[in-house]
């Protein structure tokens, strides 16, 4: 690792035997310009989702809502992956939140929300957190900085 790279760090943890995520877009240094570009669109359209999940929505319409951020951003072609997933006993399973799977979202289930973009040669932009539907939304439960400022690594 050097000076102006681009990390995405991930911590998880399993919690009577139900699995959790949390990572993070950090610098290392000062970000450029079009680091920062590439953050503000990733925390956009995860902001985005976190306004559209919740109960009694298709997770295909969470991840059309994160696709059309990143359209407008004129990065949708830098998404390698789904908005999301189910997190539970085996970590990564169903419900997807994607395009393809039009499972309602139901209170109690506990799903991941990690858009993220990637340009080879230049880095990867993705935050994932765990989410709780609940009756009346969704609930963040992994609480660590989301802003820029709070990510960046003093070399």
């Amino acid at each position: 690792m050097k000076k102006g790279d681009t990390l995405i760090t991930g911590a998880g943890a399993d919690v009577g035997g139900y699995s959790c995520e949390l990572e993070r877009t950090m610098f290392l240094g000062t970000p450029t310009t079009r680091q920062k570009t590439y953050f503000d669109a990733m925390v956009k359209a995860q902001d985005e989702a976190f306004e559209v999940l919740g109960p009694e929505v298709k997770c295909s319409t969470v991840d059309k809502a994160v696709k059309a951020v990143f359209k407008q951003a004129r990065m949708e072609k830098l998404m390698r992956h789904h908005t999301g997933h189910g997190l539970g006993l085996e970590g990564h399973e169903s419900p997807w939140i994607d395009v393809g799977d039009h499972t309602y979202l139901k209170p109690g289930m506990v799903v991941s929300c990690e858009p993220g973009i990637y340009e080879p040669g230049f880095g990867g932009f993705r935050h994932s957190d765990t989410i709780l539907i609940t009756d009346s939304g969704a609930e963040v439960l992994t609480y660590y900085p989301r802003d820029l400022d709070s990510l960046i690594i003093p070399t």
